[in-house]
């Protein structure tokens, strides 16, 4: 139950990545044993800062990839045989990543973006321009034929601006935990 093995879309098991999963664990690697201060205030004088928002966005998605069912079920694909992993471009020069995939047998796949972030998260041109790279990298280098659903897993949504209706699905942290 602390490790878990997470396979990358469309690879073979021996490029399985290994994650820790123990919640603990985690914060006690980024918080506890970096403290080379020996500041029993760490974890406070720590929040804001590059550390803490590291640390905020990978326990984010390890949330997120221990409640796949609760994902699921707020897309409402509970009832639909699905294999889950991650996807990282082997070839794209920006090493273009996507947090979860969610290859659906209903000719759908899912391409999860997680985002930790305190306030409702905004997509900028920028964001945009990135989501659009990885999308099109993802379908030219695994070359599916499946129906592409933008998905947006946030903790508290997204801005409604122009490219926030590139996302076709948004599942916030409310959902993960009903």
């Amino acid at each position: 139950g602390f490790i878990r093995c997470y396979e990358p879309y469309g690879k073979i098991k021996k490029t399985a990545l290994y994650q820790l999963t123990d919640f603990y664990s985690l914060f006690y690697f980024h918080f506890i044993q970096k403290n080379r201060y020996r500041d029993e205030h760490f974890w406070t004088h720590s929040l804001g800062s590059a550390l803490y928002r590291a640390w905020s966005g990978y326990a984010f998605e390890m949330l997120c990839l221990s409640h796949i069912y609760q994902i699921k079920k707020a897309l409402g694909i509970s009832g639909v045989q699905s294999l889950v992993s991650s996807w990282r471009s082997a070839s794209s020069d920006k090493g273009a990543q996507i947090d979860l995939v969610i290859d659906r047998n209903d000719n759908t796949v899912n391409l999860c973006e997680i985002k930790f972030y305190n306030q409702p998260f905004t997509i900028t041109k920028a964001y945009y321009d990135n989501l659009l790279t990885k999308e099109n990298d993802f379908l030219e280098e695994t070359k599916t034929r499946k129906s592409i659903m933008t998905t947006f897993i946030t903790t508290y949504g997204l801005v409604r601006n122009e490219y926030s209706s590139h996302v076709q699905c948004e599942i916030t942290l409310e959902d993960l935990f009903n």
